[in-house]
């Protein structure tokens, strides 16, 4: 399996994110990506000096690069040491005409 870019996984993070409208966190995010997207091979490398894999940096670069949010497609607020994510109308917009 190929890696994983960001950008594929706007769609399946949106689609989790609408699926609960109440929010969820970015750990939640990552989770379900993984449990949703099956990542192999260097997306499972752990960088260096980091908790994270390749995989799991790029769903947190979902955020730092605002990718979701520039395009008015969810809201995002810090809560506590996580942020919680909840659609907006573009989100579902973008969803529906992707279908």
């Amino acid at each position: 399996m190929p890696e994983y870019s960001e950008s594929e996984l706007v769609i399946p993070a949106l689609q989790f994110i609408s699926n609960n409208p109440d929010g969820v966190t970015t750990t939640e995010i990552k989770e379900h990506l993984i449990n949703v997207l099956h990542p192999s091979g260097h997306d499972m490398d752990r960088l260096q000096g980091r908790n994270d894999t390749c995989f799991t940096q790029k769903v947190r670069n979902l955020k730092s690069h605002n990718t979701l949010t520039k395009h008015n497609w969810v809201k995002y607020r810090r809560v506590g040491g996580n942020g919680l994510w909840k659609i907006r109308s573009g989100g579902i917009g973008y969803l529906n005409s992707t279908r």
